[in-house]
């Protein structure tokens, strides 16, 4: 329970993150590659006497690190655009109802014991996703392209981190996959600037680059402490994502209220409150 704990804290911090990026008025994207770099030499410092010590990695683990890597750069730019275009509302439902892909994928592949009740639970929880998070679109047309791709791109990380979880990763070797995927999103983010056909000159603050490296601990936890959580089995993988999801969802909630002044409509009230009895489903079932 501890690391699902510590998954989630991770993955709110990471959202407090972009927040305060947001309010500085910068572009994310340098803080962004700074949060991926971090990441690495965080891991690579935590990992020194494994790296040196263990057998090279399969193929098989090193193609699952070089595609999760890329993804996850390129999802998040596509979520930045995503928030410009579609709104935040819109952006974060596609992100959140993402775990539907995982959920499916492990209780079809890995043919994973879950009941009707849980099955409810699940959906309950799913739908209460989308109640939370739920925002008006005021003055312009909704973007519909950029989210679909969120929820399909964002779901298949998820997937593919479960896959990989259960095909290759040993306990001993997870912090080590997690450096070596937050080193391929960071070359990966300096050849995307590289090679952009358009130079901007964005502006670096002192606090833009301790907000990157906060975003990069963070970041490393989140995967981290994840997998962690998958490799303990004190819950179906099913119910992790889910659990995982809902937990960072309510106290980005409680977050957002009380220290960035946020305010929830009705519906987001309605969600709020469907999200914890979607939980208690959950445990209890």
């Amino acid at each position: 329970m501890i690391f699902l704990s510590l998954s989630i804290l991770s993955g709110i911090t990471i959202v407090i993150c972009f927040k305060l990026i947001d309010r500085t008025g910068y572009s994310a994207f340098p803080a962004i590659i700074i949060n991926y770099i971090t990441a690495f030499l965080l891991g690579l410092f935590l990992t020194k006497k494994e790296i040196f010590s263990m057998a090279p990695p399969a193929g098989g683990e090193i193609i699952a690190a070089l595609i999760i890597g890329i993804l996850f750069i390129i999802l998040f730019r596509i979520l930045d655009l995503s928030v410009r275009q579609a709104g935040m509302g819109i952006s974060t439902i596609a992100a959140k109802i993402s775990v539907a892909n995982p959920i499916t994928f492990s209780i079809l592949y890995y043919h994973e014991s879950i009941g009707m009740s849980k099955i409810s639970g699940i959906l309950l929880a799913l739908t209460s996703l989308f109640l939370t998070i739920y925002q008006k679109e005021r003055g312009k047309r909704q973007a519909f392209v950029l989210p679909v791709i969120l929820f399909f791109g964002m779901g298949a990380v998820d997937t593919l981190v479960k896959y990989t979880q259960e095909s290759y990763l040993q306990k001993e070797n997870i912090l080590v996959f997690s450096t070596l995927v937050f080193l391929i999103s960071f070359l990966t983010g300096l050849l995307m600037k590289i090679t952009e056909r358009k130079r901007v000159r964005e502006r670096i603050s002192f606090l833009l680059v301790l907000i990157g490296i906060l975003l990069g601990i963070a970041n490393l936890g989140s995967l981290y402490f994840f997998i962690k959580a998958l490799n303990t089995g004190f819950l179906a993988s099913s119910l992790i994502f889910t659990i995982n999801n809902l937990g960072i969802l309510i106290l980005t909630v409680l977050t957002g209220i009380f220290f960035f002044r946020e305010r929830l409509n009705t519906v987001n009230w309605f969600g709020f409150f469907l999200s914890l009895i979607s939980l208690y489903i959950i445990f209890e079932v």
